[in-house]
């Protein structure tokens, strides 16, 4: 803080202030609490991972749960079935270039893949 500004405070303001640092301090403590920057291409950029109780008060009620649940789950199938479509996108790709990882091995993808354009 600039000095001069903290010469303008008068007692109480100073307590207060002290008090609300000091507060939020208090409701920052995490069981795990990294805060790293990296300086990279001539700039910093900063990374924080905080882990910790949740201690704020929530105003949601428990319908939203459900549904809270019910996304969570959504989302883990759409990213499931992207990543499944991924492999056997690159697994395509691999067989229609020719390359065998495994010699006298193949799931058969590749041949009823074909199996459906001839």
């Amino acid at each position: 803080m600039n000095p001069e500004v903290a010469a303008s405070f008068d007692e109480e303001q100073r307590a207060e202030i002290e008090r609300t640092v000091n507060i939020i301090c208090l409701l920052s403590r995490h069981a795990i609490d990294v805060r790293k920057t990296i300086p990279w291409i001539g700039k910093r950029y900063y990374f924080v991972c905080l882990v910790g109780r949740d201690r704020r008060q929530h105003a949601r009620g428990d319908k939203l749960k459900c549904i809270d649940i019910l996304l969570a789950i959504l989302i883990a199938i759409v990213i499931l079935a992207t990543v499944v479509l991924a492999l056997l996108a690159l697994y395509l790709i691999k067989s229609a270039l020719g390359i065998d990882v495994f010699k006298n091995f193949s799931f058969g993808i590749w041949d009823w893949f074909q199996s459906l354009y001839h």
